[in-house]
């Protein structure tokens, strides 16, 4: 039995999504369906405005909705009351969002991404370019970065690959990490306040 072309292309889009495989793509999908008007409706208008009303900072990536179409920056990297010398890097925007919760950390962020799990491959080399021009340019100078990165095996690689190339810089930055509060496998987005606020102020 073939599906309808419409029902099979956005059961396709889901599928694409983190966590979702076709299957459960095409129960969602026939779930939207039968959700009353309304519901569409707002469902629709909320991803229109999803799409077409938020941004990305053009420093460390968190998105942000502004009315001002030449906003540029995060309110984050627009506090003045924030360290703007510290400098802290995170995977993913839940990461972010996890420390801020401790109430803690008053530096800036920068998102990668994903991780590199290949220093040679395309991908790698723009998360690395990006941030080494961010640490090039930053006003005022960086003077500490703490690599938050979850203690996988590719978190650590990626680790080592940034340590490497911010020393390669030879700006004299102090670069640490999270101290080991966070078990090893585990990721930050999932640690608890108590625990990332150990691991932050130990980080060495």
């Amino acid at each position: 039995m073939e599906l309808p072309k419409s029902l099979e292309k956005v059961s396709k889009i889901l599928s694409r999504l983190p966590g979702l495989g076709p299957r459960q793509a095409l129960r969602l999908s026939f779930y939207l369906l039968r959700q009353d008007k309304n519901y569409q409706k707002d469902f629709l208008e909320s991803f229109n405005n999803f799409f077409t009303k938020i941004k990305l900072c053009q420093e460390c990536s968190f998105p942000f909705e502004t009315m001002n179409d030449n906003e540029t920056l995060c309110s984050i990297c627009r506090d003045k009351k924030r360290d703007h010398t510290l400098l802290c890097i995170v995977e993913k925007e839940t990461d972010l969002l996890t420390i801020e919760k401790t109430n803690k950390y008053q530096g800036l962020y920068h998102i990668l991404g994903r991780l590199i799990n290949d220093v040679n491959s395309e991908n790698s080399k723009t998360i690395l370019l990006k941030l080494i021009k961010r640490i090039k340019e930053n006003k005022p100078k960086i003077k500490e970065v703490i690599l938050a990165l979850s203690p996988t095996s590719d978190g650590n690689l990626t680790a080592y690959y940034l340590e490497k190339a911010i020393k390669n810089l030879k700006m004299d930055i102090k670069i640490t990490k999270l101290a080991r509060g966070i078990p090893q496998g585990g990721e930050i987005e999932f640690a608890d306040s108590e625990t990332l606020i150990n691991a932050l102020e130990g980080r060495k």
